[in-house]
C-alpha cells in the first residue's frame, strides 16, 4: 500500500485518540487534518518532501538493545537496524583515572550525532557534532572545565572564556568577556526540605546536603552557571530518592529541586531545561508558558511521533519513547491527547537541552539515543534554540 507521503507501508495508520467530556471512549480522528499555510514552515515541508522521496521504514526496525558491562555503574549499548547496521552506540572506556564516553547514533533521516566526553580528574570536556546524510556538519558545540585549584576555575564554551572563582565559599564569580557577575549561591538554597508532592516540610536541610546541592552548580561551565543563576531563584533538597528532580514554579518562586542521589550533570541540565523552557510572566503553574509551545515544532514532533508510532514494533525501543510521546496520557493523569503533548514537547526540550550540554561520563539512559535517532528534525529545532540561549 502506497501512503499519503508516497512510501510502501503495510503498518496501519495511526489515529490520534479523541476523548469524550468523560474521557472514558475514543473514536478516530481526522488523519488528513488541513493545516493553513501560516502554521506550515519550510521545515515541515522539508520533511514530508524528504520522506515522500526515501523509504526509511526499514531504520524503524531495530534490534533490542545490546547491553555489556563496562565499569562501575557503566554498560555500553549497541542497538542494531534490520540489516546489522549500527544505530545506536554508547561505549565508555576507562584508563587509569581517565574516562571516556563515545555516543553515536544514525537517525532515521540519514542524518547522525556523535558526542565524546572525556573526565580526567580536574579536566572534563565535550565535543558534539551533527552531520546530515551526506556527511555535513551542520552543527557543532565544544566545552572544556578545569578546576584550577579550590577556588578557581575555567571553561570554556564555543571559544568563548569564563573564569570562575570562589568555589571554596557560598559565593562565587563568574569572569566573561570583560564582565564580573557575582553569585551567592548560599542565599539561593531553601533552609528546608520539600516532599515529591511540592509541599514544604519542617526537615531542616543539613550541611552535607547543602554542600551538595553548592557543588553541583559549581562544577558546571560558566556560561551554565549564568543561566542558572538568570532562571532559579531557590534550590530546594527533596526529602525523598524516589524521584532525581524537578522544576517548579511555586507563586512566582522559580523552585529547582534534586535528591541527593544525582550525581551527574545530565540530571542538573535536564531540569535547568524545563526552567529554560518555561516563560515564568506570570508566576503560576496553570497557565504555564513555554518556549516547547512552539507551533512548527509541535507539528515537526507529531510527524515524526507517527512515523515512530507507525513502524516501530519493538517494546524495547518504544518503552524509553514514552517519556516523550505520552501515548499513555490518562495514566500520567491528563485529560486530553493534547494536554498531555504539551508536557511531551517540553521533555524532548529539556532533555535536548540536557544532552547538548552535559558533560559528565555516567550511565546514560537510552531514552536519550531513541529520541535522537526517532525524532531528528524536532531536536534539531531544539538544538537551533539551544545555540541562541547559551
Amino acid at each position: 500500500m502506497i501512503n499519503s507521503l508516497g512510501e510502501n507501508n503495510n503498518f496501519v495508520q495511526y489515529c490520534k485518540p479523541v476523548f469524550t467530556s468523560q474521557t472514558q471512549n475514543t473514536v478516530a480522528a481526522k488523519t488528513n487534518e488541513q493545516t493553513s499555510p501560516r502554521e506550515t514552515t519550510n521545515l515541515i515541508m522539508q520533511y514530508l518532501e524528504n520522506q515522500a522521496r526515501n523509504n526509511v521504514s526499514s531504520t524503524y526496525n531495530v534490534s533490542t538493545p545490546i547491553w555489556t558491562h563496562a565499569f562501575g555503574n557503566c554498560d555500553n549499548m549497541k542497538v542494531l537496524d534490520s540489516s546489522g547496521n549500527l544505530v545506536q552506540n554508547v561505549e565508555f572506556k576507562k584508563d587509569g583515572d581517565k574516562l571516556t564516553e563515545e555516543i553515536f547514533v544514525k537517525c532515521v533521516n540519514g542524518s547522525t550525532v556523535n558526542k565524546t566526553i572525556v573526565n580526567d580528574g580536574n579536566k572534563k570536556s565535550m565535543t558534539l557534532t551533527f552531520k546530515n546524510k551526506k556527511g555535513e556538519i551542520t552543527g557543532r558545540e565544544n566545552r572544556t572545565y578545569e578546576k584550577l585549584d579550590k577556588d578557581n576555575a575555567i571553561s570554556v564554551h564555543n571559544g568563548k572564556t569564563y573564569k570562575i572563582s570562589g568555589l571554596s565559599g557560598d559565593i562565587i564569580t563568574v569572569e566573561y568577556n570583560g564582565q564580573k557577575k557575582v553569585i551567592d549561591l548560599g542565599k539561593k538554597i531553601q533552609p528546608t526540605l520539600d516532599t515529591i508532592e511540592n509541599k514544604p516540610t519542617n526537615k531542616q536541610i543539613s550541611q552535607t546536603q547543602k554542600e551538595f546541592l553548592l557543588n553541583s552548580v559549581k562544577k558546571l561551565s560558566g556560561d551554565l552557571i549564568l543561566k542558572f543563576d538568570e532562571e532559579i531563584d531557590q534550590m530546594v533538597m527533596l526529602d525523598t530518592d524516589e524521584y532525581e528532580g524537578f522544576y517548579r514554579n511555586d507563586n512566582g518562586v522559580r523552585k529547582f529541586k534534586l535528591s541527593q542521589k544525582v550525581r551527574d550533570d545530565m540530571t542538573f541540565c535536564h531540569e535547568l531545561g524545563h526552567a529554560i523552557n518555561r516563560i515564568d510572566s506570570e508566576g503560576d503553574n496553570e497557565n504555564k508558558v513555554r518556549i516547547s509551545d512552539n507551533k512548527d515544532y509541535a507539528k515537526t514532533r507529531e510527524i515524526e511521533m507517527n512515523n515512530f508510532r507507525n513502524r516501530c514494533k519493538n517494546d524495547d525501543i518504544i518503552k524509553p519513547m514514552n517519556k516523550f510521546i505520552y501515548d499513555d496520557f490518562i495514566k500520567k493523569g491528563y485529560m486530553s491527547y493534547e494536554e498531555g503533548q504539551k508536557d511531551g514537547q517540553d521533555e524532548e526540550f529539556a532533555e535536548m537541552t540536557g544532552f547538548i550540554n552535559c558533560m559528565d561520563v555516567d550511565w546514560i539512559n537510552n531514552r536519550v539515543t531513541c529520541m535522537l535517532q526517532f525524532m531528528p528534525y524536532s531536536t534539531q529545532i531544539i538544538y537551533k534554540k539551544n545555540q541562541e540561549l547559551f
